[in-house]
């Protein structure tokens, strides 16, 4: 049942996705009640919206590894908790050769189990923050509205986790969608879509997206050609090198400059993807039937043609494979990532005059947004928006990273009584436990690795 408003906390989550999820728990782990936090949004689901990527891409296992999910500490791990569920040490073996990822099923399944354990939907606002102004009488303080600038409550702290911008299209193919006769043919990766047997696809981008799709259309029986401005990447277990998941490594970043910072950010988030055995298996079968082929180039022109397009591919690094007709296309080339295109930070940024370059808030080092975050009141970023700080900010360890950090310099703040050690533990094994009954109840994802 979610909360009545308007409504007073000491801690607020403006959104309602996987880093709200990651905020609740860690602060109730903590010790904070229900009452002392709220979290805003329309959505009764913390992770629907990933649940609905996830299948318009027909992903089945995460990218992410056995330390990534949604209790608050990392103990015991996925794979420990998977174990413990299928009475077998499979999903610790393949963790130490780091060949061990959750199954989407399985880690939605955990999500659930925290979402109720913990009362997430007992402290949320059903409604979408739509701006928040900074107070500082008799204390320092946020004023939130919602999007009809009503008033919808106020908090001590406050964490900005929109989630992210607009899906993404190159301008070509985003001019193209605006013709009705074309637009259904055109995709994103991340929306709903069907291929159909015989059909020939162009997917573009060659990151985890992609290659799913490569995979998806081969399966359903439909022939690919992989277009990617540059050459394929190489593959990466997960989305920033390891390193970058290591308080050293993010330590290391963080002693760049912004601007190097923002290249770096460039260079190795560049469409990146695992080594998956099973997709390679279906990739390298797609080849010897000849329905899977790769290219350089970029689409300049899209029509209709007999196949449903015609579009015309120009490679500025060599010959121009010129038209092909095909049936459709899928652009795997993610979301746009500038804050100016998520709402309620643009009405920040215009009228408190937040520093932005490249499309990214110039964050401090802690996620603090420049001018408003004080340490007696908190006002931070997470997710993809926070990356040019903790480079893995969009993934659930990066979320939980940024979520820890939060919850404690709000425990600091207002000098928390903590949840004594053993009532931590006996929480965290109480949790375990209910999960791996959890997943006993449905079957176990194929590892891909």
């Amino acid at each position: 049942m979610p909360a009545d408003y308007p409504r007073d906390s000491v801690l607020a989550v403006a959104g309602d996705g996987f880093g709200s999820l990651l905020v609740h728990a860690t602060a109730r782990y903590l010790g904070f009640e229900n009452r002392e936090i709220t979290v805003f949004g329309p959505s009764p689901n913390p992770v629907g919206t990933y649940q609905q990527f996830a299948h318009n891409l027909g992903q089945t296992v995460l990218r992410s590894e056995s330390e990534s999910h949604f209790l608050a500490p990392d103990w015991p791990t996925f794979a420990q908790i998977d174990a413990w569920s299928r009475r077998s040490l499979a999903p610790v073996w393949r963790s130490t050769r780091r060949k061990y990822n959750p199954g989407v099923a399985e880690i939605l399944t955990e999500a659930q189990v925290v979402q109720r354990r913990m009362g997430w939907d007992q402290s949320r606002v059903p409604l979408r923050v739509g701006w928040v102004q900074r107070e500082m009488t008799p204390t320092p303080h946020f004023v939130l509205y919602d999007e009809e600038a009503n008033f919808i409550g106020r908090a001590k702290h406050v964490m900005l986790a929109p989630g992210h911008g607009p899906l993404s299209f190159p301008p070509v193919l985003a001019k193209a969608r605006d013709d009705p006769a074309l637009a259904d043919r055109i995709v994103q990766a991340y929306q709903p879509k069907r291929y159909v047997a015989d059909g020939r696809y162009i997917v573009l981008g060659a990151g985890i997206a992609s290659v799913n799709e490569w995979a998806n259309i081969l399966d359903a029986g439909g022939s690919v050609l992989a277009l990617t401005r540059n050459p394929q990447p190489e593959t990466q277990d997960l989305n920033v090198p390891r390193c970058l998941f290591e308080s050293l490594g993010i330590d290391t970043y963080l002693s760049l400059p912004f601007e190097q910072r923002v290249r770096f950010l460039g260079e190795v988030l560049k469409g990146s993807r695992p080594d998956r055995k099973q997709w390679i298996d279906r990739i390298e079968q797609g080849e010897r039937e000849g329905r899977f082929a790769a290219a350089i180039g970029e689409i300049s022109a899209v029509q209709a043609g007999p196949a449903g397009l015609r579009v015309h591919i120009t490679n500025p690094r060599g010959q121009d494979p010129g038209w092909l007709d095909v049936t459709g296309v899928t652009a795997g080339t993610g979301f746009n990532k500038s804050v100016l295109t998520i709402p309620l930070l643009r009405r920040l940024i215009e009228f408190y005059d937040v520093p932005v370059a490249d499309g990214r808030i110039k964050l401090q080092t802690n996620c603090g947004v420049p001018g408003l975050d004080r340490p007696e009141s908190r006002l931070c970023c997470m997710g993809l928006i926070a990356n040019n700080v903790i480079p893995h900010g969009d993934t659930i360890a990066g979320l939980k990273f940024i979520a820890r950090r939060f919850v404690s310099d709000v425990a600091r703040a207002e000098r928390l009584k903590q949840r004594p050690f053993t009532s931590r533990v006996s929480l965290q094994v109480s949790m375990g436990r209910d999960v791996a009954q959890a997943l006993r109840r449905i079957p176990p994802t194929q590892q891909l690795a």
